[in-house]
């Protein structure tokens, strides 16, 4: 049984890991200011 919440705690620790790099990048996304450049504005 032991095993089984070993490994329930890995799966929250890697969720917690990706959502908190994810959450750092949407900040950072919103926080820098963006660059204007005509070879961006094409797509």
């Amino acid at each position: 049984m032991s095993t089984a919440f070993g490994l329930l705690a890995f799966a929250a620790y890697v969720v917690a890991i990706i959502g908190a790099a994810a959450g750092v990048t949407w900040v950072v996304v919103r926080l820098t200011p963006s660059r204007k450049s005509d070879s961006s504005a094409r797509s």
